[in-house]
């Protein structure tokens, strides 16, 4: 009984209780975050598709709109009832008829070319039948009117309907019949309107079929999406979208938006679009759920092994450390009666003394065995939900981009291709050159091809940006000087600018010159197209929602269009895709543009690390139960020793009973080792802080020594330069050059302003080029006998350096060589970087140094003095920043010139 619990050995209880408790709580944080996690992907997932959903029925619907505008457009149009009626003139020739035919024809496949969602535009009149691209219907139709109820539905005809919408008063005397040929209608999905003359006399039938197979072309995502008319009819499905749905899901969906449900993995999500009643299926695959529970399945098995391992191997170890002093005990008892030895027993139980608690053993070994497998299950978790979230939203983030990036390609490859064609029409370049305004208005706007006029603004301009015409609303102003002048130098091709009215709307006018028909060399004028920044915008503006953010750039990175309109015209972020930070970029054909998405997933990162965060009470509900269950054992345990001990208080052990006891009981929580680690950890805390004091001490004072010294080579550089330069200025005050002293004053302010700026000691390589620059702007006042060439690498210019560095050297060039001699002197100044230093090289061809001077003047550099200025000056700061490897070195042939090296690290 000694070593049993409920009649199992004391370790097999340990270990039966781990592995139960693990794969309980195993299955609770799995489904729980399981469910979370779906929710939450659902979420994001339900959001993105909305947003496509939305713009597909944007998309539909103004095809829709265009179709019906179409349609009502030719119901009044005055060219096709002109056409009708030189037609029906028995008086017409043959050969006119044929002509007029034609061209009534040729304006009709016009009108299908600019919707590509018309399969047809088709006349029937009570004689024949006119087609844009010669289709027709069965001629039994001839004659037919669609009744009141096809007026009603937006003039709007789906498939089955055309029956009972449409009339033959031939056939029927009014009433509607199903001719022999009517499979043609009635197979068909178009809009109709009746032709009618001034008095009311029926003239014929317009019928514009559409085609939905050209959805797939044309609507964005339309390979996931299936179409519904209003009796539930499928009209149209997408490569991935109908044909895998349950019988169920094929009908009508409900009048709730959103997801309707899941079937093998695909979300199905729904819509109605108005007007028309059409009902939108959207199909997602949901590839995310199989990944998630295989990720749950295989992370339980693995974390359920490590935890039996582990239960395995510390519940035989807790279970001898815990049993093993009773074995003891009982074994001492034992001998003591056979021996009646008092001191052996007390000898023996003085150094077998446990050192640790039971209840502390429990504790530790239910951390280790539960709570440690459910910690790692919960980081593994994380870490794999994290990368398989991520990895979902950036394949989703860039197919969206695709699709918008090229929905966005075709809007500006609209105006691009209206803005050539205007270019290069002969009838618009002459009115243009007579300015004739009435002229080109009627050319664009009454001639059939450019019918897509309706929802773009084009302005033409003279030479002088001088308006002649507009189609818009817009105010007719003269052209932007830069724009003209920027039109002017672009030859033949198109250029680009950003105008902004006073309500900060911003519009991107894309304009090309127009040349003469006569001389193809000579320009007469400009032409212009707009497009508006918001209406670009609001195909994308939506997706900020998700974390996408969507713009439009040219190739210098200024953006065009973007949803804050502030930052239209500022210059995009350049930076890198990175671990959270992603770019996807597509360029616009036929401009050098391009559309950018960008995206960080630090936000979903910290939602998904909410998830896990905010379901921590459940790890504390874990720790209590272990702490419960440690405290049960262990009283369990503890009921048995406290028998022994009242058994040793019948022993007569002499008096010492009490130390006995003490020694015996093991289960102290406090001992004369604690006591005297707490008091060795205080001394060791106060030497430390003691040191610490002494070192902070005695590095505030190197550092002082430092900052003195280099504030005192930075001072002798002021007084040192200033006598040179007031020396210059006193000579042209002499020589009455005042413009020059001033602008020689200027510089010397704004040098001087850097100089003393002893906040700033380390600069950019770039700003010490542009002040020796201004220095020497100041020197070339006084002589003009030299001139300095640059050969700099740009792409060590943002490096650091030591402020005032290269003045000091470019000064000895001058003094020391310019001004002592009569001929001209070139000073050569180089920057390169050579493995880790960069190498400033400066020099000239004056007279040079004689070989004892510049001995001395080596001598002086490789010493460490810091009293002296000039090079010396600029050595000993360089040293004493960077390190003695570092420094100034110069070289002289007397006669030739000098060249003085400047070495420094590479530092950013």
């Amino acid at each position: 009984m000694k070593k049993t619990m409920g009649n199992l050995p004391f370790h097999t209880f340990l270990l039966r209780f781990s592995l139960i408790t693990v794969f309980v709580f195993l299955l609770l944080l799995s489904s729980l975050y399981y469910m979370k996690i779906k929710n939450f992907i659902e979420e994001k997932k339900e959001t993105s598709v909305q947003l496509r959903m939305d713009q597909i029925s944007t998309e539909l619907q103004t095809e829709f709109n265009n179709i019906y505008d179409t349609v009502n457009n030719l119901k009044t149009n005055e060219i096709v009832i002109r056409y009708l009626d030189e037609l029906g003139d028995n008086n017409l020739s043959p050969s006119e008829k044929y002509k007029q035919l034609s061209n009534l024809e040729e304006y009709l496949y016009t009108i299908r070319q600019n919707n590509k969602l018309i399969d047809n535009i088709l006349i029937v009149t009570p004689e024949t039948q006119f087609s844009s691209d010669m289709k027709y219907i069965d001629y039994q139709y001839n004659g037919m009117k669609l009744n009141n109820e096809a007026e009603r539905q937006y003039h709007f005809v789906s498939i089955g309907e055309a029956n009972r919408k449409i009339e033959i008063p031939s056939i029927s005397g009014g009433q509607a019949v199903e001719a022999s040929g009517s499979k043609d209608l009635n197979n068909s999905m178009f809009f109709g309107v009746n032709i009618l003359s001034a008095d009311g006399v029926n003239k014929g039938v317009i019928l514009i079929f559409i085609n939905p197979k050209n959805l797939d072309d044309y609507i964005f995502y339309a390979d996931h999406i299936g179409l519904f008319d209003q009796n539930g009819r499928l009209f149209f499905k997408g490569d991935k979208a109908v044909d895998n749905l349950p019988a169920k899901l094929k009908k009508l969906p409900s009048s709730k938006k959103g997801l309707q449900g899941t079937y093998e993995n695909t979300g199905i999500y729904h819509s109605s679009i108005p007007y028309y009643n059409f009902q939108l299926v959207y199909v997602e695959k949901l590839s995310f759920y199989k990944k998630q529970m295989a990720l749950m399945w295989k992370m339980l098995v693995a974390t359920f092994l490590f935890s039996a391992l582990i239960a395995y191997i510390f519940s035989r170890i807790v279970g001898r450390k815990v049993l093993q002093p009773l074995d003891r005990l009982i074994e001492s008892i034992k001998g003591y009666e056979e021996s009646r030895n008092y001191s052996s027993l007390f000898q023996q139980k003085k150094n077998r003394v446990m050192k640790v608690s039971l209840r502390e053993r429990f504790f530790f070994y239910f951390v280790i065995t539960v709570l440690l497998p459910l910690v790692i299950f919960m980081v593994m978790l994380y870490g794999q939900t994290s990368k398989i979230i991520s990895s979902d939203l950036q394949e989703s983030y860039r197919a969206s981009h695709e699709k918008m990036a090229r929905l966005m390609n075709n809007e500006i490859n609209q105006r691009v291709l209206l803005l050539t064609r205007i270019a290069y029409n002969n009838n618009v370049l002459h009115s243009m050159m007579e300015e004739d305004a009435e002229s080109i208005g009627h050319e664009l706007l009454n001639k059939k091809q450019y019918l897509e006029l309706r929802r773009q603004t084009v302005k033409i301009y003279n030479l002088e940006g001088k308006p002649i015409y507009t189609n818009g609303y817009s105010e007719n102003k003269q052209m932007d000087p830069h724009f003209l002048m920027q039109l002017q130098a672009t030859g033949r091709n198109i250029s680009y600018t950003l105008e902004k009215n006073h309500f900060n709307d911003v519009t991107i006018v894309i304009g090309m010159p127009a040349f003469s028909v006569a001389d193809n060399a000579k320009s007469i004028g400009y032409i212009t197209v707009d497009m508006e920044g918001n209406e670009l915008a609001k195909f994308y503006a939506d997706w900020q929602k998700t974390g996408l953010n969507m713009l439009l750039a040219d190739q210098h990175n200024r953006i065009l269009s973007h949803p804050d309109p502030l930052k239209i015209g500022t210059i995009v972020s350049d930076k890198e895709s990175g671990t959270n930070y992603h770019i996807f970029k597509k360029e616009i054909t036929g401009m050098d543009w391009k559309f950018i998405s960008t995206y960080n997933d630090s936000a979903i990162q910290k939602q998904i690390e909410q998830l896990f965060i905010s379901d921590a009470y459940l790890l504390a509900l874990v720790l209590l139960l272990l702490l419960a269950f440690a405290y049960w054992i262990s009283k369990r345990m503890l009921r048995p020793i406290g028998q022994l001990n009242s058994l040793f208080h019948t022993f007569d052990l002499q008096g010492s009973h009490h130390e006995v006891v003490e020694q015996l009981s093991g289960i102290s929580e406090m001992d004369s080792l604690t006591q005297n680690f707490n008091k060795m950890v205080e001394r060791m805390e106060e030497l430390i802080h003691e040191t610490i004091l002494a070192d902070q001490e005695r590095i505030q004072l190197k550092y002082e020594k430092r900052e003195l010294q280099l504030n005192a080579l930075q001072s002798q550089i002021n007084p040192h330069f200033l006598y040179n330069t007031l020396d210059n200025l006193i000579y042209l005050v002499e020589s009455s050059e005042t413009e020059r002293a001033l602008e020689m004053i200027a510089s010397l302010s704004k040098l001087f302003r850097f100089i003393t700026n002893r906040e700033q000691v380390m600069i950019t390589l770039r700003d010490e080029l542009v002040y020796t620059k201004t220095y020497i702007k100041i020197m070339s006042y006084r002589f003009d006998n030299f001139e300095c060439v640059w050969d700099g690498d740009e792409k060590i210019l943002s490096y650091k350096t030591v402020k005032l560095i290269l003045q000091p050297v470019i000064e000895n060039a001058i003094h020391h060589g310019a001004r002592k001699t009569k001929n001209r002197v070139t000073i050569h100044i180089s920057c390169k970087l050579i493995e880790d230093q960069i190498h400033i090289i400066v020099k000239d061809n004056a007279i040079g140094i004689r070989e004892d001077d510049l001995a001395i003047i080596k001598n002086h550099l490789t010493s460490a003095t810091l009293d002296k200025a000039g090079i010396y000056n600029v050595n000993g700061r360089i040293r004493l920043h960077f390190g003695n490897q570092y420094g100034l070195d110069i070289e002289s042939i007397w006669g030739e010139g000098t060249t003085v090296t400047i070495v420094i690290p590479a530092a950013m």
